[in-house]
């Protein structure tokens, strides 16, 4: 998540720089909220000895477990992947393809985060069936 919030900054610094006509603050806010999400992240409960009676995985919720690994990675992978987008705007300096690039990658990153969020709900055992 570092080296992606890394290609964030990069293109900001370069948008900056050089493309007068794009607004930076949508993309501030998706490096606000990424910041949020590695936060949440770095600091949620690890580990699992199977010895803690407080916290049972069954087989079904393991599946969805799993369900929501999968979507995160997918999240995340789909976000990597609109960099160059959002780069290759800023390089053009066209507004309406560095906005819409900004707006996948906040969907994008928004997956990722709606998944951990699930799946710790489910660990914890506050999830809505």
């Amino acid at each position: 998540m570092k080296l992606f919030r890394d290609g964030l900054e990069t293109a900001r610094e370069t948008a900056a720089q050089s493309s007068p006509k794009i607004s930076l603050s949508n993309l501030g806010n998706v490096i606000f909220e990424l910041e949020g999400a590695e936060a949440r992240v770095r600091h949620a409960e690890q580990g699992y000895s199977g010895f803690s009676p407080a916290i049972r995985i069954e087989e079904d919720e393991l599946d969805r477990l799993y369900e929501y690994d999968f979507a995160m990675i997918q999240g995340l992978d789909n976000a990597s992947g609109d960099l160059a987008a959002l780069q290759a705007a800023v390089d053009a300096n066209d507004k309406a393809a560095f906005d819409a690039a900004v707006r996948k990658l906040r969907a994008d990153l928004k997956a990722f985060d709606d998944a951990f969020k699930q799946r710790v709900a489910v660990i914890s055992g506050t999830a809505v069936s």
